[in-house]
């Protein structure tokens, strides 16, 4: 149960750290940014198969 609220609060931080990376005028800030979020991302796929299949 706890691994679920997980997932759903990184796909929430996710957005925002997205959002947040547009606005950004630095290149390379928003690049690092875009980066965590995307393995935040790929990180609750993992959690939510993990919530399916168990």
């Amino acid at each position: 149960m706890y691994i679920s609220f997980l997932a759903m609060a990184f796909m929430f931080i996710c957005n925002f750290m997205m959002i947040y990376a547009r606005k950004l005028q630095k290149a390379v800030i928003s690049l690092v940014l875009k980066i965590v979020a995307g393995l935040m991302l790929f990180s609750t796929f993992i959690m939510i198969l993990i919530v399916v299949f168990a």
